[in-house]
């Protein structure tokens, strides 16, 4: 049944005016047919298979670097650790395809099909998927850096870290504008999807608007940040610096702020649906109109904390400590003695003995 299937697509493409090949002989041609192809290894940079059926051919390990394989059908083919750089796959039939450890650096896969493509260890850095249709492909280890998805998102989840060469002092006020950190430049309304900014000091940058979808800013020193109005939707946040900075009509929906510093922070008609605020410190933040639903704020802190419906939230601000009372202070004077003078002693005058009264003769 397999063999005829076979013969019967060899009858078609000849039919059609296609080349159709010996098994094996897979001299780069355009509109050909060329089945289970053996190709391991191969030098063939800038070749040209352009609307090749090359389904279940082996082109491991070889140099297709610059090739042009538009609408190229390698359905359920081996592509295992091959040299893809530059390539144009536009609208490459990929389905099943094994390019795992493969170099796609700066590859087109406008519009290819990638139904079941195992991109495992692939670098995937500069790869244009713009429109391809994706479904139940595997990036398990890839490296994901400027890549563009199929929904026109910018991944740079797989950029190495870069440390941002600005000011490292803490709550300095320098702004990092227009700098570039693992492929995501600072500026408003940039789109840094997935962006690996772990750790970066941009204290004060302006990023208003800004699309920042899955970034990873953990422990990043935000202080006084422009975000207004910023896409930070599954961001991770976790122990950021966020003090003072303007978070207003930002979308933090299911957004990880555990442990972030949101002293005095603007988050003015912000949503943070389903957000994570576990120990986060909200102290003279601003959250007047904000969107709490689902939110988290288990062992958060509220201290002249403006609450969504405008009251202050002061539950856990410390009492403040009562003085004791101090007894006054009595100074004691010494005490001055004082000389009188002394009376002279008087003698008393001499007891006169009493006379003693003579008894009556008694009468008989």
């Amino acid at each position: 049944m397999k063999k005829s299937l076979v013969w019967s697509v060899a009858a078609v493409a000849l039919l059609s005016g296609a080349n159709v090949w010996a098994w094996g002989d897979c001299t780069p041609r355009q509109n050909s047919l060329c089945l289970k192809a053996e190709m391991v290894g191969k030098s063939l940079s800038g070749a040209d298979y352009s609307g090749t059926d090359l389904h279940n051919s082996n082109f491991s390990k070889s140099d297709l670097s610059k090739a042009k394989l538009v609408s190229t059908n390698f359905y359920q083919s081996k592509l295992v650790e091959t040299n893809l750089t530059g390539a144009n796959l536009t609208s490459a039939n990929l389905f099943y395809a094994d390019l795992s450890g493969a170099n796609l650096t700066g590859a087109n896969l406008n519009d290819a099909r990638l139904e079941g493509t195992n991109f495992s260890n692939a670098n995937l850095t500069d790869v244009n998927f713009a429109g391809a249709r994706i479904s139940g492909v595997k990036f398990f280890g890839a490296t994901l850096c400027r890549t563009t998805m199929s929904d026109g998102i910018i991944n740079n989840a797989g950029c190495p870290i870069e440390k941002p060469k600005v000011d490292t002092v803490a709550n300095s006020t320098t702004k990092p504008q227009g700098l570039v950190i693992n492929g995501c430049e600072i500026k408003p309304q940039t789109v840094c999807a997935n962006a690996a900014l772990a750790e970066a000091n941009l204290a004060s940058a302006e990023w208003s608007a800004a699309q920042l979808y899955m970034a990873n800013l953990a422990s990043a020193n935000l202080f006084r940040v422009n975000l207004s109005k910023a896409n930070l939707t599954e961001a991770n946040l976790a122990r950021a610096n966020l003090d003072r900075a303007n978070l207003s009509q930002a979308n933090l929906t299911d957004a990880n702020l555990n442990k972030s510093v949101l002293r005095g922070a603007r988050l003015e008609r912000a949503n943070l649906t389903g957000a994570s605020l576990l120990n986060a410190d909200l102290s003279d933040a601003d959250l007047s109109g904000a969107n709490l639903t689902g939110a988290t704020l288990t062992g958060a802190t509220f201290c002249h904390t403006v609450m969504p419906d405008g009251m202050t939230n002061n539950s856990s601000c410390l009492p403040p400590e009562a003085k004791p009372v101090e007894p006054p202070i009595v100074v004691s004077e010494p005490v001055k003695a004082v000389t009188e003078p002394v009376a002279a002693p008087v003698n008393p005058a001499p007891v006169q003995p009493k006379a003693k009264k003579k008894a009556k003769p008694k009468t008989h």
